[in-house]
């Protein structure tokens, strides 16, 4: 999982991602410059993360007032109290977030326009330049802490016309001693004066407050676009709820400067969330993948067994969640697979080690559970039937390995093909997909690793991001357990549709022992309403339970 934040002065918006489900989230504005650590752990609190705070593996916070190490430091303590775990914690100015929103890894000019402002040159993903902000004491020229103050002075010095002014303090009830109480007596005044540009929202129809703007994102260009030698040559663009809502006069201040004005948005963390999951999902994917990422837990071999099987637990209660996010792609392959087979097609599961034995696993089952043939679905393993017990050396990196192994199905155009493997990179695995679909087979994968090469040579990737191993890299664990319930999805809910469950009811199962015998004989005594004596004779005597059940009634 990923936690993003985006924190001004006045809310801070949040994106939990797991996979492709992404939840949103908000508290108030998190700045350690004007919010005390324990202030900033009360409003952590407001969180809902609703027990995933062992999912999270990333944490991106960009934030006002996290210029310096000392601030940023103070939000990365406060975040690990709140998550209880050791993500990677990664604490940026507000500004870089808005620019990599923004502009993603190209180059451009980004502003932010909020409560308070700011701007810098951006570049391939890092800031090059940038302005002073100063904060709203010194600066945030255009922002709504600056039209706030603005407004004020015009109301109470008297610059506006009598009427407007005469009725703006009527309708809003403002005083002086309102005024005043609020910026010097009381905290927060910046989001206070802010809170003032719903008075110029509502009356910019008016020439006088549409000035008042106007003159305040004047400014702003003055100080804070001309600055940069190259201006002229770059796109500019905007973050922020004035920006965003007074937008009609920015733009005509920008038109009135002949500045290129890339984009307008209210808040950032959209762009974060799609920065973070393609252009560090790419990197991640390059470096070190999750499954290989380091345990939450350590000193394993201090722990008692109560401890081990306690913490082993509280890992696995997690995978659930992980496969939870991707049943709408879990969904798309049944539903692609289940007309194939219809049309003659096969569905192959293909791995190595660990993810090959849970695909033939699976695949084993089918035939005496939902009596079908036993070429309907097929597993294959790298290094053949032997290494079903025992590794065998280099298998897996024979990238034209496994279809050759495939050769002998002679896969056609109605086959399925889903390749399991927990890293997404086993030559083996890739390989067969990729060559799959060449053929014009359908393809997917399960893995358990953020845009892996493996899920990018697929129609179907299905990614459960289970997240690190109690054991680092043991991924007979965490990973194993998900791609055993996805297994046992797909093959299920197909044979389910395919007619091979009555009710709830394995009627096709094969009677190859005692126990099924004794098992269909209960279905049929349920179904039919007979002794247990007679509905083993007519189990025996047709063979199957869906037999019994078709043909009962009929002359014997």
């Amino acid at each position: 999982m990923i936690l993003i934040a985006d924190s001004g002065a006045t809310k801070t918006d949040w994106r939990l991602i797991e996979g492709m489900q992404i939840r949103s989230m908000t508290t108030l504005g998190i700045n350690p410059y004007h919010s005390s650590e324990k202030e900033i752990g009360e409003e952590l609190k407001k969180l809902e993360l609703d027990g995933n705070e062992r999912n999270i593996l990333h944490i991106y916070f960009y934030g006002s007032g996290v210029a310096n190490k000392e601030m940023k430091e103070v939000i990365c303590k406060s975040l690990q109290r709140r998550i209880g775990v050791h993500p990677d914690i990664q604490v940026e100015d507000d500004l870089l977030g808005v620019a990599r929103s923004l502009f993603q890894k190209d180059s451009g000019i980004a502003c932010i326009l909020g409560t308070g402002s700011n701007s810098c040159l951006y570049k391939n993903g890092n800031i090059e330049d940038k302005v002073p902000a100063l904060g709203y004491s010194l600066g945030d020229e255009g922002s709504g802490t600056d039209i706030g103050k603005r407004l004020v002075n015009a109301l109470h010095k008297r610059t506006l016309s009598d009427d407007l002014r005469k009725a703006i303090i009527s309708e809003e009830g403002l005083s002086m001693d309102q005024i005043l109480e609020n910026v010097y007596n009381k905290p927060h005044a910046n989001r206070y004066l802010a809170s003032l540009t719903k008075i110029a929202a509502k009356h910019i129809k008016n020439k006088e407050i549409r000035g008042i703007v106007g003159e305040a994102f004047e400014d702003f260009i003055r100080k804070n676009i001309f600055k940069y030698s190259d201006y002229t040559t770059h796109e500019i663009g905007f973050a922020g709820s004035v920006a965003f809502h007074f937008s009609e006069v920015l733009n005509e201040v920008l038109q009135k400067h002949q500045l290129n004005c890339n984009q307008i948005i209210a808040s950032p963390i959209d762009g974060l969330v799609k920065y973070h999951m393609h252009v560090d999902a790419q990197k991640l994917n390059g470096v070190k993948s999750i499954t290989e990422s380091s345990s939450r837990y350590d000193n394993l071999e201090k722990m008692s067994v109560k401890e081990l099987l306690e913490n082993i637990n509280r890992e696995d209660a997690t995978v659930h969640r992980a496969v939870q996010t991707i049943i709408p792609l879990i969904e798309e392959l049944v539903e692609g697979i289940i007309p194939r087979i219809m049309k003659g097609g096969r569905l192959f599961y293909v791995g190595a080690g660990t993810s090959g034995r849970l695909g033939i696993l699976d695949a084993s089952e089918i035939p005496p559970t939902f009596g079908v043939p036993f070429d309907i679905v097929i597993g294959i393993i790298a290094g053949g039937d032997q290494a079903i017990r025992k590794a065998v050396e280099s298998a897996e990196d024979d990238i034209h390995g496994a279809w050759h192994d495939l050769a002998k199905f002679k896969p056609g155009k109605y086959d399925t093909i889903v390749g399991i493997a927990a890293s997404g990179r086993t030559p083996y695995v890739i390989g067969a997909v990729k060559d799959g679909r060449k053929e014009g087979l359908l393809t997917a994968c399960i893995t358990c690793n953020p845009n892996s090469k493996l899920a990018r040579e697929v129609d179907v990737p299905l990614e459960a991001l289970v997240g690190p191993e109690f054991v680092t890299g043991s991924t007979r664990m965490k990973a194993g357990t998900a791609q055993k319930l996805i297994l046992n999805m797909i093959t299920t809910s197909t044979m389910i549709k395919l007619g091979r469950v009555k009710g709830n009811k394995m009627v096709d199962m094969q009677l190859t022992n005692k126990k099924l015998v004794e098992r269909g004989s209960i279905m049929i005594s349920e179904e039919l309403g007979l002794d247990k004596e007679e509905s083993r004779r007519l189990l025996l005597l047709h063979g199957s339970v869906r037999n019994v059940l078709d043909n009962f009634g009929q002359k014997e």
